[in-house]
């Protein structure tokens, strides 16, 4: 052994352990790492690959006299070190079935505080060498070894005896020779294959590290606020082509680990890629592929699309829309898109779309078609390309100082992906859509965990990419993007990203630039909150997991207004600062929806219209929350309520489509919660319906019509319901359905249409169950109709499970004995319609078809198993989840068969999900029944068990309708009897 002594001045212990080296290598190679920089480190990696022999230091061999695991850890990475650029070469032979790759990685850190370790992440990748030298003085660091941490999967490069190696204001370049596998998940570098006629299977590769699978495929800082430059080399068959986050610098061609060009079956080029800005390893990408690509180059900007050779140029009008939504969020933002290309590239498979900046990859045939598709799949396809070209400013010029902060990239590029699409194509209504599948989404998301939330470890950074990241940030983005007013906000949101770009944000630094930009509009000048509280406003919504519930009350004779707060959570005693405006009869403007009044984190407050700037005559109707821009229910007291259903009667164009929407959805919020007084001013607004032609309100006000039929089943007043609803929803059906189909239909038309749809044929409006029938018909019975089917019924856009559902409410004997035929001597691997068939069945009103359908799936005389127990004992689940008609059938199917069922694995599981249908004049017998059933003998889990008898989730799913049966079945039906005339026509006066 040799030894070094004072290197830095001071007396140190460091050695070269030789092993098998030679002395010829040894000098040589540490000759070529001494005097390489940075412009030549592929010739280094292809000298490394020549002689096959570990750089400076076999750390296979060394035992280390330290162990770095014996120390308590965080699971995230130390600040003491930081990457400043990355070389990483990969080697690939995966064209000829090899799925083990080579890979060289150096790593250029600058030492930020004084340690005795630096640490990197890893995960299954299998280290072969390691070498380390100081750059200012050429010395290389001789005695080191590593540790890896499963747990963190942390690689632990740190000295055989402890010591502090590393000196604060020094930088290292630390190169790490290793060997990878090309994943079968799509995470990390993945494989992927393809049949082609001409040159039958054709593999490829590509990547997808968001947000911790970087360390899948190379030894890197794995973390957002780790930025760094990235040069990529990729050695692979000359009948590929490599693509990166940056263009090609140059392609050579490879040099083996023979000497001799190419690999032993054919050439081998090796693509070298310019080095990126500074970037997170997540967002580092590259493909190795035979994709042909077609280009535009606008702005100095070259967008590509990379598609498989057999669908060459089918992505003309993507590549038009990329161009066109590049340039918008350019202008938009005032900011210029930073690299020189942006390339779209199709995949096979991946986990999403991702954003890699300068590489975006996408999934299945997003993209591509666009001609041969519906309309509404398009325009879903254009929102998925737009959300991940706004990443390229939000993440990617900016990148989250941590996952906590996930919605900075998510929500932002949610909510912008539409007001661009917005912008670009105004015929697609897209913001009605957002409201009805973004908005609709984020509502349901209570209690939760607030949008900025910590975590640590893999496994909880990837569950927060979920609906309140993107969601329900969207929708607290797009709240603030109003109140603040839009150029404002816009102004704060272009100042941020100038000033963190390159670099890592938090929440505080987001909110700081808009306080800035807010401090100087003149609109908010009077307001005392514009000066310092943004960030007191903007971190209730940020930090919160609740909704607020905004309730107002007006006293008419002082004309004062009462505003309460509350959490849609009941157990939530938290608040918000709410912004709020205002609409009246005498003033109703729906356009301005910067806020009147911020309300502050307090129970209630009452003031003067005059106060809250409103004009407002004791008779004036008074709406709140204009245009649903606010993420927030509003609950109306019945005296504001009829004066909005007498404006809505007299001339609902008055009020905004999105406010009439409003109203009908935080109605739902209030008959679902039996929070009311009296249903006549519910009925009295339901009633004007039969003259609303916006699709967004239909959508919105679906789900109480529906919950209201299927509540008040078995009642009084159901018959009664049903022709008052059918009244309502004919005039839109007929217009809808009663002539051709349009080929061109928005997202929020064909929602809409399925909504329509849906109520009409479960109030069994004649014409709707006609139309659904044949469909049943079509598609299933006569195959001869089903090649007129698109004429008739569209095409892909439309709900399949839908339409075959409410086709089934009322079946003949020959139709439903066709159909347990087809499910009896079908194939369900087979057969187009098979699965949708077995769902579809369990939505008809026929109690004797129900029970012979649930003894073909469940019954202990079945003789064709066509799911597996689980599967189908959920059925039982659908049936009460969805079809009150079958709710008694689904009772009589287990106390028939409970001996048969408590053989199934599954079984305790599901009918402890099962109990919380039961309703009070069942409890009795379920109580008997769940007796029985625990004196069986029953296939279990240990972690299984039989609900108890006294269990709160026993009907715990029903308990709200029986309430409002119970309260409010009486005036339901007064109200229907004396509005209903003999003719079926209802009076609506």
């Amino acid at each position: 052994m040799i030894k070094i002594i004072n290197i830095y001045g001071r007396k140190t212990k460091r050695f070269l352990h030789f092993n098998e080296l030679n002395l010829e290598i040894f000098v040589l190679l540490l000759f070529a790492i001494n005097s390489a920089d940075s412009a030549d480190r592929s010739s280094l990696t292809n000298l490394h690959l020549k002689t096959n022999q570990p750089t400076v230091l076999d750390i296979t061999t060394t035992t280390p006299r330290y162990n770095p695991n014996k120390i308590p850890r965080s699971l995230r990475l130390p600040n003491t070190t930081y990457p400043l650029s990355y070389h990483l070469h990969i080697v690939s032979y995966v064209h000829r079935e090899e799925f083990q790759y080579n890979g060289n990685i150096t790593i250029e850190i600058l030492v930020r505080e004084s340690t005795n370790e630096i640490v990197l992440h890893a995960k299954n990748l299998t280290v072969t060498a390691i070498s380390m030298r100081e750059l200012n003085t050429h010395v290389t660091l001789d005695d080191l070894t590593y540790t890896y941490n499963e747990r963190a999967n942390f690689l632990i490069i740190h000295p055989i005896e402890n010591y502090q190696a590393f000196e604060a204001g020094q930088r290292y370049r630390l190169e790490i020779l290793y060997k990878g596998f090309f994943q079968e998940n799509s995470y990390g570098i993945y494989w992927m294959a393809y049949k082609d006629e001409k040159n039958g299977t054709v593999y490829e590769i590509a990547t997808h590290f968001e947000p911790t699978s970087a360390r899948l495929a190379f030894p890197c800082y794995d973390e957002p606020s780790f930025k760094a430059n990235f040069t990529i080399s990729l050695t692979h068959s000359n009948y590929y082509t490599a693509i990166s986050n940056m263009l090609v610098r140059q392609i050579e061609p490879y040099i083996d680990v023979n000497g001799a060009l190419g690999g032993i079956d054919g050439p081998m080029l090796t693509t070298t890629f310019h080095a990126t800005p500074a970037i997170s390893t997540y967002l580092v990408a590259f493909v190795i592929s035979d994709f042909v690509y077609i280009s535009e180059e606008y702005h100095g900007v070259l967008q590509r699309i990379f598609t498989p050779p057999h669908v060459a140029d089918k992505g003309r009008r993507a590549l038009k829309n990329a161009v066109r939504a590049l340039s918008k969020f350019e202008d938009y933002f005032g900011i210029d898109y930073v690299l020189p290309k942006l390339d779209h590239i199709i995949l096979k498979r991946s986990p999403a779309a991702m954003e890699n900046w300068g590489l975006i990859t996408y999934v299945g045939d997003a993209l591509m078609n666009w001609d041969d598709v519906g309309s509404s799949k398009m325009q879903f396809d254009v929102i998925v390309q737009n959300h991940e070209i706004a990443h390229q400013w939000f993440g990617n010029l900016v990148s989250p100082q941590w996952w906590s902060y996930a919605w900075l990239n998510e929500g932002f590029a949610t909510y912008f992906s539409y007001v661009v699409t917005d912008l670009l194509y105004p015929d697609y209504k897209i913001m009605d859509y957002f409201l009805i599948y973004v908005a609709d989404d984020a509502y349901s998301t209570i209690g939760i965990r607030p949008m900025t939330y910590y975590l640590e470890n893999s496994s909880e950074i990837r569950k927060v990419f979920d609906s309140i990241t993107y969601h329900r940030a969207a929708c607290v983005i797009k709240m603030f993007h109003h109140a603040f007013n839009q150029k404002t906000f816009v102004r704060g949101i272009s100042q941020y990203l100038r000033k963190y770009q390159y670099s890592v944000a938090n929440e505080l630094n987001l909110i700081d630039e808009l306080q800035a930009a807010i401090a100087t509009d003149v609109t908010f000048s009077q307001a005392v909150w514009s000066k310092n509280s943004v960030r007191d406003i903007m971190l209730s919504w940020t930090h919160s997991s609740a909704i607020p519930i905004v309730s107002i009350s007006r006293d008419y004779e002082y004309n004062t207004i009462t505003i309460k707060q509350r959490s849609k959570d009941q157990s939530s005693l938290e608040y918000w600062w709410i912004p709020l405006n205002f609409a009246s009869a005498s003033a109703p403007d729906f356009q301005r929806t910067t806020v009147d009044y911020f309300m502050p984190p307090v129970p209630e407050v009452t003031l003067s219209a005059s106060e809250l700037g409103i004009e407002l005559r004791i008779d004036d109707w008074l709406i709140v929350n204009k245009q649903q821009t606010g993420f927030y229910h509003v609950l109306y007291n019945d005296a504001n309520l009829w004066l909005i259903a007498k404006q809505l009667h007299d001339n609902h164009t008055v009020i905004h489509p999105l406010n009439r929407a409003a109203i009908f959805q935080d109605l739902g919020y209030r008959i679902r919660n039996n929070n009311l007084q009296s249903v006549d001013v519910i009925f009295k607004l339901l009633s004007y319906l039969q003259h609303e032609k916006e699709l967004v309100l239909w959508v919105q006000v679906a789900d109480t019509i529906l919950y209201l039929c299927s509540t008040l089943y078995g009642t009084s007043s159901r018959q009664m319901y049903t022709k008052f609803v059918r009244q309502l929803v004919k005039p839109m059906f007929t217009e809808i359905f009663e002539k051709p189909v349009q080929q061109n239909l928005t997202n929020t038309e064909v929602f809409a249409r399925e909504k329509i749809m849906e109520i009409a044929c479960w109030v069994d409006l004649p014409e709707c169950l006609t139309y659904t029938h044949n469909v049943v018909r079509d598609r299933l019975v006569d195959s001869e109709a089903r090649r007129n089917q698109k004429k008739y019924y569209g095409n892909s856009d439309f709900s399949d499970t839908l339409l075959l559902c409410l086709g089934m409410r009322y079946l003949h004997d020959g139709e439903f004995n066709a159909m347990l035929n087809t499910l009896s001597n079908g194939d369900r691997d087979t057969h187009p319609w098979y699965d949708d068939l077995i769902y579809a069945l369990r939505c008809t009103q026929n109690q004797t078809y129900l029970q012979q359908y649930l003894n073909f799936l469940l019954g202990e005389n079945s003789t064709k198993s066509i799911m597996d127990d689980n599967e189908s004992m959920m059925y039982l689940v659908y049936m009460l989840r969805s079809n009150r008609a079958a709710h008694t059938v689904v009772w009589q199917f287990l106390e028939h068969n409970y001996q048969v069922l408590c053989r199934k694995d599954c079984f305790l599981r599901i009918f402890n999900r099962i109990a919380e249908y039961v309703p009070r004049s069942y409890l009795e017998q379920f109580k008997y029944l769940r007796q029985k059933i625990a004196l069986q003998p029953k296939k279990v889990d240990e972690n299984e068990f039989l609900i108890d008898v006294d269990s709160p989730s026993i009907g715990r799913r029903v308990e709200k309708s029986e309430i409002f049966v119970q309260k409010f079945n009486n005036q339901v039906y007064e109200w229907l009897q004396k509005h209903y005339v003999e003719d079926g026509i209802i009076n609506f006066i």
